[in-house]
């Protein structure tokens, strides 16, 4: 799925063109959208790994906080119940409409968290199955989990094992690319994100409206991450991406920008009245 920061620049791309189309919100509104497009990957799984472990209780510490991970994302990520099986489970937009059809049009943090919802789904049916294919034992192309040996990227060819690719203690990782990821697309596009202003009276504005996925309380860490992120992201001299595409990764943030308001135009407001500064 895609990173905090990309849900975060996402998010921003998203309603400068939404002002480019004459729709118009206030900073309240405006921040209450970026926070519920951040809050879907809040989590409430403590991931403090336990001191004194040896190297392979670690590792396998590490592998039962991605199955909690993957667990509690089937509810936040509203996945379909069989996607379980599957090596790629976007999300089921159409089972968040249907649950929360009324409050979409009624509350922007709640057009955020479904924002959030359709930049992973695109990012998982786009960037993910054009960048690599999922392998069985015998290195044939496989979409279910539970017969998944291998990944191999398509730009290169190479095949490596399935939890080095996804580990970050290995130097195959995919994660690697995130946060390459994250640099190119915020050198592309900047970002106005300041944690202070962001969260200023979140309590008074950022209020759950009947969202049962997630808690609310836990905006704070997840601003926090993104924070930190956005920062680290900055610092990394290394441009270079092993296993994604670098121009479909420029171009994928205004597409998905573009898709939303093209597939869901009938939850986007049409007419406000609060006139707003493109700028930060």
């Amino acid at each position: 799925m895609a990173s905090f920061v990309i849900h975060h620049i996402s998010g921003e791309v998203f309603l400068n063109e939404l002002e480019n189309k004459g729709v118009v919100l206030s900073d309240t509104e405006k921040k209450q959208f970026l926070l519920g497009n951040l809050i879907v990957d809040s989590s409430r799984i403590k991931k403090q790994i336990p001191e004194n472990l040896s190297l392979e209780d670690q590792k396998e510490f590490k592998k039962r906080l991605r199955a909690e991970a993957q667990e509690e994302k089937r509810s936040t990520h509203f996945r379909a119940e069989d996607d379980y099986k599957l090596c790629i489970q976007a999300p089921n937009i159409s089972s968040f409409i249907e649950k929360y059809k009324e409050l979409i049009t009624k509350n922007y943090t709640v057009l955020g968290y479904l924002y959030h919802l359709y930049v992973d789904k695109m990012f998982f049916n786009d960037l993910f199955n054009d960048t690599f294919v999922c392998l069985d034992k015998d290195g044939n192309e496989t979409k279910y989990i539970a017969n998944l040996v291998y990944m191999q990227i398509k730009k290169s060819g190479e095949i490596y094992p399935f939890e080095d690719f996804w580990s970050h203690d290995s130097c195959v990782s995919i994660y690697h690319d995130y946060t390459v990821m994250n640099k190119l697309l915020l050198e592309k596009y900047g970002t106005c994100f300041e944690k202070e202003k962001l969260l200023e009276n979140y309590d008074i504005f950022f209020v759950n409206p009947g969202i049962e996925e997630v808690d609310y309380q836990n905006i704070i860490n997840v601003v926090s991450k993104t924070d930190t992120f956005i920062k680290e992201s900055y610092q990394v001299e290394d441009s270079s991406l092993n296993v994604f595409d670098k121009s479909r990764v420029e171009n994928f943030i205004e597409q998905v920008a573009r898709g939303f308001i093209s597939s869901y135009s009938e939850v986007i407001p049409k007419k406000l009245d609060i006139k707003v500064n493109k700028k930060c």
